[in-house]
């Protein structure tokens, strides 16, 4: 199984950056257990999927009840990094966007990243053409705004920290913008550090003419950082 495929249905009210990124979650992780790596035989190995970054390319936004298929598939294991890349479908079969993660082997106990073929993670890559390549760092930019934000319980994943799709909801009700009104062009999504229930973050964002920043910091250090760039 190279490829794994999904359909999703948008919904009536349009489609938001947090429920794209749970379609990414949903069919990687489908797609994974599919493989023999899903939640119940990570935790027998001791360990976690954790992503570290996101990139997503869009040339449409989906439209309000249309049918989507999902692509998705893994790329060659790196330096510990697990890759993973999508593509989205409309319902003719036209392109509507692509996307890459970077996807890292985690120790539940230690919370550090594991070689993954040492703790018995060995995924075959699939090779399928595609532009989206994989995120790097993103640079702190100059923001101008700032919050203050405790994470709530209802945030939190299986793994016990803040889920990487909330994190666009945040993101979001500081820029006072949606995917839901504009649509997407681009995202790029760096997860740093994990948050935990209760922890405390100063949110940073910031507008530069053609992109938002955000930016997450605990006292501990970064948590993460955000650039979303919407349809005109």
């Amino acid at each position: 199984m190279s490829v794994y495929r999904e359909n999703f249905e948008i919904a009536a009210e349009g489609l938001s950056t947090r429920r794209l990124f749970w379609m990414l979650q949903e069919s990687a992780g489908h797609h994974s257990a599919a493989l023999g790596y899903g939640e119940q035989r990570m935790e027998e190995l001791g360990v976690m999927w954790v992503v570290i970054r996101y990139v997503v390319n869009c040339e449409r936004w989906p439209r309000p009840g249309e049918t989507v298929t999902v692509e998705t598939w893994p790329g060659q294991t790196r330096h510990g990094f697990c890759p993973r890349y999508y593509r989205f479908f409309g319902a003719e079969g036209d392109a509507l966007l692509e996307a890459s993660a970077t996807w890292a082997v985690v120790d539940r106990e230690g919370r550090k990243m594991v070689v993954p073929h040492e703790r018995g993670v060995d995924i075959e890559a699939a090779e399928q053409p595609i532009r989206t390549g994989l995120g790097t760092p993103i640079r702190r930019p100059v923001t101008d705004r700032e919050r203050r934000f405790v994470v709530p319980e209802e945030y939190l994943d299986v793994n016990g920290h803040m889920n990487n799709t909330t994190y666009f909801d945040l993101a979001e009700s500081c820029l006072g913008v949606s995917a839901r009104q504009r649509g997407l062009r681009q995202v790029r999504a760096e997860y740093i550090n994990e948050a935990l229930c209760g922890e405390e973050m100063s949110v940073r964002w910031g507008y530069d003419g053609e992109k938002y920043t955000v930016t997450g910091d605990a006292d501990s250090g970064p948590v993460f950082r955000m650039q979303l760039t919407y349809e005109e």
